[in-house]
């Protein structure tokens, strides 16, 4: 009994103590805040729409507490900028205090006016900390704002030609059967999550060079520092060309990030469905180009870093010509770069022909091509007819009279893999499939098609003849 009221005793004088302690403020101009950065910026974002919250500490390190007279938005209350300072919100917020050794969270985040600009235009503000001291201490706010159409469930059911310019894209974007939507280069389409295009009359994407049209996800800021979401798989939904739909054409676009990238439903046999050409699709959750008994054209294109496949042909009568198919997507376990069927679901898909002339089929794995030729009955004629033509492919080396002058990338070779392009960093996520020096793909192609791709992705000439296999031409990167 003593000893429980001893321990009493005891507990009872530290609370006591520790109750009586005065907390010490020390008004010196001295002491001073730290903050875990003197500038927040935010990435380019959508005008009128709201950007992501962005948070920063402030810390006491001093060995006295110190009060914040007031924390002000120098633009005041026509700031675009919007703060939480430790539970106050608003331009103005007063009397705070950091006690010695802690700290305050703020939370910050912006909604930025229409510019009326054709190119990003800047904001700034500085958030403002006077101490009791007098002492001054500033953190700067900083913006880039681009306005975009909004564009919520369009259907478009008359031919229609979207101008060059900015559009965000909620729920979907269709195109009704009969009708044509022509988009015009250097268009930029941003796709909300879980976003995506149907088109079920016909699509016609022709950018340049210099302008390309771009369908990409909303989101323009970071996971991390180094990665930008638009670098993540998975960001909106995809492109669905329908079984309507017919004589599609999509030059100069690059399409990515999606959860698929272009899928294209099974039709009208004789249709020519779709001509990609000078375009990249790349990083996507399933294919990035899948074909189901289409007729398609793919010329002077890169299709890479998919879960699913690159390129998935379900039948039908497809070309492919110089274009690199490369996998090397990380985020989790995957398919192949190619792969080649002759049935969908367990029903006949006839693969009446398969060319893959000056192409390069790449990846990490030790077999980037997968033919799976599916055996119906003997009254069921189902051709499953391919050809590779002067090109550089990651498969083994067997005796097939359907490979003709086919370098082959193999996984003893001093440059297996990513080796044979400039950079695969599977660390930061960021690929360039520009083939390197010392890539076997270079003057494996035929001048045979010279006149189907004369110029690479890049629109650099290639050669007439020795020209390398694959969308990009070997250049070799002059040293600053």
């Amino acid at each position: 009994m003593k000893r429980i009221y001893l321990l009493f005793t005891i507990i009872s004088a530290i609370l006591v103590t520790s109750c009586s302690e005065e907390v010490v403020f020390s008004s010196s101009p001295d002491y001073r805040l730290e903050f875990s950065s003197d500038t927040i910026s935010f990435d380019t974002l959508f005008t009128t729409v709201g950007s992501p919250t962005a948070t920063f500490v402030v810390r006491n390190r001093n060995s006295k507490s110190l009060r914040i007279s007031s924390v002000q938005l120098s633009g005041g209350e026509k700031s675009p900028f919007n703060v939480l300072v430790d539970g106050q919100y608003g331009s103005y917020m007063h009397d705070l205090e950091v006690r010695s050794k802690d700290s305050i969270y703020v939370l910050a985040s912006v909604c930025l006016e229409r510019n009326s600009s054709d190119s990003p235009v800047a904001v700034r503000d500085t958030l403002m900390f006077n101490l009791e001291s007098g002492l001054q201490q500033a953190v700067i706010l900083e913006a880039h704002g681009i306005d975009v159409v909004f564009m919520r469930g369009v259907n478009i059911e008359n031919d229609t030609i979207l101008p060059a310019g900015r559009y965000l894209v909620y729920d979907s974007l269709a195109v009704s059967s009969g009708a044509t939507l022509g988009i015009s280069s250097g268009t930029t389409l941003y796709f909300h999550d879980k976003a995506f295009m149907r088109v079920d009359g016909t699509l016609n994407a022709q950018g340049t060079v210099d302008s390309p049209i771009v369908f990409r996800g909303d989101r323009t800021d970071n996971m991390f520092s180094y990665l930008p979401y638009d670098r993540i798989p998975g960001q909106w939904d995809g492109i669905v060309i329908s079984s309507s739909s017919s004589n599609n054409v999509l030059r100069h676009c690059d399409i990515h990030s999606a959860n698929y990238g272009i899928r294209v439903d099974k039709g009208v046999a004789d249709d020519e469905r779709i001509l990609i050409e000078s375009s990249k699709l790349h990083n996507f959750h399933g294919n990035a180009l899948e074909l189901s008994m289409a007729r398609a054209v793919v010329v002077n294109s890169l299709l890479a870093n998919s879960q699913g496949n690159c390129v998935k042909v379900c039948g039908g009568d497809v070309r492919f010509i110089h274009c690199t198919i490369a996998n090397f997507y990380v985020w989790k376990v995957r398919d192949v770069a190619l792969s080649l069927h002759n049935s969908i679901e367990g029903e006949p898909a006839p693969l009446e022909n398969a060319l893959f002339a000056n192409c390069i089929i790449a990846g990490s794995k030790d077999d980037e091509v997968m033919g799976y030729n599916t055996a119906f009955a003997d009254s069921v004629d189902c051709a499953f007819n391919y050809r590779f033509e002067n090109s550089f492919i990651n498969t083994p080396d067997v005796a097939d009279t359907n490979f003709v002058n086919v370098v082959y990338d193999r996984p003893d070779s001093d440059f297996f893999g990513k080796l044979n392009f400039r950079t695969i960093d599977n660390e930061i996520f960021l690929y360039d499939f520009h083939i390197a020096a010392e890539c076997a793909a270079r003057g494996v192609a035929s001048g045979y098609y010279l006149d189907v791709a004369p110029f690479d992705v890049d629109g650099n000439p290639r050669p007439a003849t020795a020209a390398d296999a694959g969308c990009y031409n070997f250049v070799e990167i002059k040293e600053e």
